[in-house]
C-alpha cells in the first residue's frame, strides 16, 4: 500500500520503527516535530516496548475501508508472547495475508498454485481445515467486511450514500430542466418578433438554433458556477449525514471532476435547450409577422413535460414521507432483545471482567450483569453446523451462564444454561426457532437433537424466540448459543435504567480509569448497533424532502407560467362569458379542463414510479422495512393534486376578479 507520506521514511525493516498518521502526530507532540521521537506501547499493564517515530503519513480518508492510527511490524505484536512472526508456520491465523500482484489476470493460475499447499495447511491444523485458498481484492474484501470474519478492514459506506444522492440529483436536474424547456417554449411568444427579423435578415435556422444553445450554456455555465460555491457549504452537511463518508471537491486539481463538469454543461444545455431551440426557430418570417404563429398551453410537448414534472414531484413526495417514517419504524422496532438500556465493555482477560463487574454491581442503578465472549450487534463467530447428516452454516455466540436473562432473551422451549450444570459448559446449546426452521423442526422437537459444530458434540437444550441481533441492514439469521467460562469472556454487559445508562456509562469509565489506567476504555451503548441504519434513513428522508420542495416548487412554476399563458390567450372568451353570466366557479372549471387530465396522468405515473422506486430503495438498503404504506400514497397523491389546483386557483381567481372591460383591454 502507498500510503501517501507527509516526512520521514515508511520503511518498517526495522522492528522498533513505527509509522504515524498526522492526527496522531498532533494528538502525542502537538507541533513539536515528531521524527526521531518514542512512543511506549503497553500491552496490558506489565508489558511494554518502545517504537520510533520514522515516518509521517497522511490520515486515511473517512471513506478508506483501511483506518488506521499506527503501523509498525506484525513481530511487536507476536512479543507479547515472546515469539516473532514465524516464517513458515502454517497453524499461525492472521486477519488477512496482502499480495501485490502486477497483473490481475495471474490470479487464476496462483490460485491454482496454491491448492498444493492445502494439505500443509490443513495437517498443520486439524481443528480449521479449509476447502481452498480464496484470492480476492481489497474492494470485494472491503465490501465483506459483514461476511469475511475479521478481515481487519474498516466498515464501507453505506450503498444509500451514493444511491439516494445520484438519485436526488436525477430528479432535480431532470425536473429542472423540463421546466426550463417548458417555461421556454411557452413563453416563446415574446421573441417571435426577433426571430422573424433575424430570419429576414438573412439568419438561417442553424444560426438560430446555436444562438439559443448558447444561451442556454451560458445559463448552465453559471448555475456550475453557483453550484460549485454552494457546494462548499453542502459538501460538510452531506458527509455528516452517512457514516464513514467523507466527501472532497477539489475542482481545480481534479482531472475527472473538472471533465464531468464539462460533460454536464453540455448534457443540460442539450436536455433543457434542444427542444425550444428546434422548435421555435423552424417557423418562417411571413407567418410570425401575420401572427399566425402563437405558442402555449397547445403544445403536447409542454403538457407532457408538465406531467413528468408532476411525477418526479410525487416520486419524491412519497420517497421522502416513506423514509420518514422507515426512520421511525427502526427507532421502535422490537429486536427481540433489551436494546435501549444495555451496554457493554470490552476487557481484556478473566481479572480485568472480575474487577469491573464487582466495582459495577455495587452500583443501586445497575439492575444486572453479565459477561460474554461474543456480544449480538457486535461480535460473533461463523460455523457450521452439522445435525441429521445436514451442514449448515450459523452465527455462533459464546455467553456466560446469565447472559440470556440480562438481555432479556425469550424462551421458546425448553431452559436456559444452569450455572451448577457442569455439562451445560461442553455440551449444551440453545438455538434460535429460526435455526431450529433451518432443520424442519417445531421448537419443542429441537430440544434434545443433537448438532456438530466443528468436531463438538453439542445437545439442544433451549430453543430462544427469534430476536434480530443486528441493524436492519442485515436480515435476522440463524444462531446457536453455547455457554463459556469466565476465563473467556471479553464482555461485561450491564443493564440499568434508561434514564441512568449515561451516568453508568460514565461511571464505568471513572471506574476503568482507576483499575488499569494503562489500558483503553472500549465501551458501547447497545443501541450503537442500529445507529448507522437510523442515521442513513433519516438522512435519505431528509434528501427526498428536500428533493419534494425543490421539484412542487419547479412544478408550480411551470404550472403557473403555463395557466398565465393560457389566461393570455383566452382574455376575450373569459370577458364575454363574465359578461353573460358566467360565475368565478365556471371559468375555474372550464381553464382546468384541459390541465385536469395533465394533474391525472402525472399522478397515476409519479404514483406508479413513486412506489416502484421507494420499495426497490429500501429493499435495496434495508433487509427489513415497512415497506410503503397506503397511507402514505393517500397522503403524496392528496397533496400533489391541492397544490397543483391551488397554483392554478391563484392565478385564475386574480383574472376573474378583473372587470370584463379590463380583460378586454389586456387582450
Amino acid at each position: 500500500f502507498n500510503f501517501p507520506l507527509t516526512e520521514g521514511s515508511n520503511d518498517l525493516n526495522d522492528q522498533s520503527a513505527v509509522l504515524i498518521t498526522q492526527k496522531t502526530a498532533q494528538k502525542y507532540f502537538g507541533s513539536t516535530d515528531p521524527l526521531g521521537k518514542t512512543l511506549l506501547f503497553y500491552a496490558g499493564e506489565t508489558f511494554a516496548f518502545p517504537l520510533t517515530v520514522k515516518g509521517v503519513l497522511k490520515n486515511p480518508p473517512m471513506n478508506s475501508t483501511l483506518q488506521f492510527d499506527f503501523i509498525t511490524s506484525l513481530n511487536n505484536v507476536m512479543q507479547q508472547s515472546g515469539t516473532k512472526v514465524p516464517d513458515n508456520d502454517w497453524s499461525l491465523l492472521l486477519d488477512d495475508a496482502y499480495f501485490k500482484i502486477p497483473n490481475n489476470a495471474d490470479v487464476p493460475a496462483i490460485a491454482s498454485a496454491m491448492k498444493k499447499y492445502l494439505p500443509v495447511q490443513n495437517n498443520a491444523r486439524q481443528d480449521w481445515k479449509v476447502s481452498g485458498f480464496k484470492f480476492i481484492s481489497v474492494r470485494e474484501n472491503a465490501s465483506l467486511y459483514d461476511v469475511v470474519q475479521s478481515n481487519g478492514l474498516f466498515h464501507r459506506p453505506s450503498d444509500a450514500a451514493a444511491y439516494g444522492a445520484f438519485i436526488t440529483a436525477v430528479l432535480i436536474l431532470l425536473c429542472t430542466c423540463l421546466n426550463f424547456s417548458n417555461t421556454t417554449v411557452a413563453r416563446s411568444n415574446r421573441r417571435l418578433k426577433e426571430i422573424g427579423i433575424r430570419k429576414v435578415m438573412g439568419s438561417t435556422q442553424n444560426q438560430l438554433i446555436t444562438q439559443m444553445l448558447l444561451e442556454c450554456s451560458t445559463m448552465v455555465f453559471v448555475a456550475i458556477l453557483l453550484s460549485t460555491l454552494l457546494n462548499h457549504y453542502w459538501l460538510p452537511m452531506f458527509n455528516h449525514m452517512f457514516v464513514y463518508v467523507d466527501v472532497q471537491a477539489h475542482y481545480l486539481k481534479d482531472g475527472n471532476l473538472l471533465l464531468f463538469l464539462a460533460g454536464m454543461l453540455v448534457f443540460t444545455t442539450l436536455l433543457a435547450g434542444a427542444y425550444p431551440a428546434f422548435y421555435i426557430s423552424r417557423y418562417n418570417p411571413s407567418s410570425i409577422f401575420r401572427g399566425s404563429v402563437k405558442f402555449g398551453d397547445s403544445n403536447l410537448f409542454s403538457r407532457i413535460m408538465l406531467g413528468l414534472q408532476i411525477s418526479i414531484s410525487l416520486i419524491a413526495v412519497i420517497g421522502g414521507i416513506a423514509f420518514a417514517k422507515n426512520a421511525a419504524f427502526q427507532n421502535t422496532f422490537d429486536f427481540g432483545f433489551n436494546i435501549h438500556n444495555t451496554m457493554g465493555v470490552s476487557v481484556k482477560d478473566k481479572n480485568a471482567y472480575t474487577a469491573l463487574k464487582n466495582e459495577m454491581a455495587k452500583l443501586p442503578q445497575v439492575t444486572a450483569l453479565a459477561g460474554s465472549k461474543n456480544h449480538i450487534g457486535f461480535d460473533y463467530s461463523r460455523e457450521v453446523a452439522e445435525a441429521e447428516g445436514v451442514k449448515k452454516e450459523t452465527k455462533f455466540f459464546e455467553v456466560g451462564d446469565d447472559y440470556v436473562q440480562t438481555m432479556n432473551l425469550k424462551m421458546a422451549a425448553g431452559r436456559t444454561f444452569e450455572p451448577a450444570l457442569l455439562s451445560d459448559y461442553s455440551t449444551a446449546i440453545l438455538v434460535t426457532e429460526k435455526f431450529a426452521a433451518m432443520y424442519g423442526w417445531k421448537p419443542a422437537e429441537a430440544l434434545g437433537k443433537q448438532v456438530h459444530i466443528d468436531k463438538d458434540a453439542y445437545s439442544v437444550v433451549g430453543v430462544l424466540k427469534d430476536f434480530h441481533p443486528a441493524s436492519l441492514f442485515e436480515p435476522a439469521y440463524p444462531l446457536v448459543m453455547k455457554a463459556t467460562q469466565e476465563d473467556n469472556y471479553r464482555y461485561l454487559i450491564i443493564q440499568a435504567k434508561n434514564k441512568d445508562l449515561t451516568s453508568i456509562y460514565n461511571t464505568a469509565q471513572n471506574i476503568w480509569k482507576k483499575l488499569f489506567p494503562l489500558q483503553p476504555f472500549n465501551a458501547f451503548y447497545q443501541d450503537q448497533m442500529i445507529a448507522e441504519s437510523l442515521r442513513v434513513s433519516t438522512s435519505i428522508a431528509n434528501i427526498f424532502l428536500w428533493l419534494a420542495v425543490i421539484t412542487v416548487l419547479l412544478t408550480a412554476t411551470g404550472l403557473f407560467a403555463l395557466i398565465s399563458l393560457t389566461l393570455l390567450k383566452r382574455m376575450r372568451e373569459i370577458a364575454v362569458r363574465k359578461v353573460v353570466g358566467a360565475t368565478p366557479q365556471d371559468i375555474y372549471l372550464l381553464v382546468n379542463k384541459g390541465y385536469f387530465w395533465i394533474i391525472l396522468a402525472g399522478t397515476a405515473f409519479g404514483c406508479y414510479a413513486g412506489w416502484s422506486l421507494t420499495k426497490l430503495l429500501l429493499n435495496q438498503i434495508y433487509r427489513i422495512n415497512n415497506g410503503i404504506a397506503t397511507f402514505t400514497m393517500v397522503i403524496s397523491v392528496v397533496m400533489m393534486i391541492l397544490i397543483a389546483l391551488f397554483t392554478t386557483g391563484i392565478k385564475i381567481w386574480q383574472v376573474t376578479k378583473t372587470k370584463p372591460a379590463n380583460l378586454l383591454r389586456m387582450e
